[in-house]
């Protein structure tokens, strides 16, 4: 790579921005679901299926990203993703509703990750966490963002109003990564292309890039929780879809300002940042789950995303920093498959709970859980360094 830096820059306003639209939607699907009849069980359902497509498309997009090149998965992948998006306003039942939410799952598989990769593979090796937390970054802000904007519109326009604008938002990122873009390939790796595994779950056997993986998952699974379910839970105490827009986005913002800087700390006190950001992260969820007003749940949400942004790029990083770099885009691929894994398991599991021992509850076992989870697989790391 020749130029680093502005390469971090374009991916970094492609990944932001097509976040933002990721994020228009966040606080109005569980309630665009119940429109359609579905029940707690089935918003799970919705939700899961975004996140098991993703992780059924998304190693081998990795994979091929390497060969081939990223820039194509990158663009295609924002295009696509934005048009099915755009779908979501022609849906009348929930297994519409179903259908294109896959859809969207599966071309967004070739974003992310594959991005992710890319600063993975321009970063220097003593900076890793530091340029992971940046590329975090945009993923929490534009998210961060995306709620609180899509939250007004379709308070003040209409629910359909924020798909309109993540279907635009979508095709925009394709266009920008497609003008400003340097592709990475690595065409040369191995004997032939043929002998490439398209599904590799090698790096698994690696008991650091494993247990970043559980830890990541569980996290992932808590968070599934949040973003599922909170719109119903706050509802309940009257807090408008507005100000719940506002709640995601304040949490997120404050994630992807503090990323960075706790990527900073992992390069310089290693692994034992890990087990605090899982203690506070569970500590947020509790504290959630006993909330009753607007100022209580905003207060629970940042306790939770300052445990998250300490914990991510930390996990993330410890994960990849000692695969070679001809094969980070393979292993990034299955990495943040613990990011679709917990999103489909939590989403469905913790809509089951909540449907037998109500919303509250459930983000009270949510908690345990991550705490415990979190614990175990700490432990396995400490002892293998």
């Amino acid at each position: 790579m020749e130029k680093p830096v502005r390469s971090m820059f374009v991916i970094w306003v492609t990944t932001f921005v097509t976040m933002l639209g990721v994020g228009f939607i966040a606080p109005i699907m569980s309630i665009y679901a119940q429109t359609l009849g579905a029940t707690n069980f089935e918003i799970g359902l919705i939700f899961g299926s975004f996140a098991l497509a993703r992780t059924i498309a998304q190693i081998p997009a990795g994979v091929l990203s390497d060969i081939y090149g990223k820039k194509f998965f990158i663009v295609s992948g924002a295009f696509f993703y934005g048009v099915f998006t755009l779908l979501y306003n022609f849906v009348n039942t929930v297994l519409g509703l179903l259908i294109v939410r896959t859809f969207t799952g599966i071309f967004s598989s070739f974003v992310t990750p594959v991005a992710g990769s890319y600063v993975a593979a321009i970063a220097p090796k003593t900076r890793l966490g530091e340029y992971m937390g940046i590329f975090n970054s945009a993923i929490t802000l534009g998210f961060g963002v995306g709620p609180f904007v899509g939250g007004i519109l379709a308070d003040m326009y209409g629910i359909k109003t924020p798909f309109y604008f993540c279907g635009f938002l979508g095709i925009l990122a394709a266009i920008i990564s497609y003008t400003k873009l340097e592709d990475i390939a690595f065409k040369n790796i191995g004997n032939t292309k043929n002998k490439i595994k398209l599904f590799s779950f090698e790096f698994l056997r690696n008991r650091n890039f494993l247990s970043s993986f559980v830890i990541n998952t569980s996290n992932v699974m808590v968070n599934a929780g949040i973003i599922t379910y909170l719109a119903l839970y706050a509802t309940n105490y009257g807090i408008t879809m507005g100000r719940i827009g506002f709640m995601i986005a304040a949490t997120n913002l404050l994630m992807a300002l503090l990323q960075r800087n706790f990527g900073k700390l992992y390069d310089r006190l290693g692994n034992v940042v890990i087990i605090f950001g899982i203690f506070i992260m569970s500590f947020g969820m509790y504290m959630l789950s006993i909330s009753s007003s607007f100022l209580s749940m905003v207060a629970s949400l940042t306790i939770v995303a300052i445990g998250s942004s300490i914990c991510t790029p930390a996990t993330t990083s410890l994960a990849i920093k000692d695969i070679p770099t001809h094969r980070k885009g393979e292993a990034m691929g299955l990495f943040t498959t613990s990011i679709n894994i917990g999103m489909f398991i939590g989403s469905i599991f913790f809509g089951f709970l909540a449907d037998i021992l109500g919303i509250a509850n459930m983000f009270k076992v949510s908690a345990i859980f991550s705490s415990i989870i979190g614990f175990i697989s700490y432990l396995r790391i400490k002892n293998n360094n």
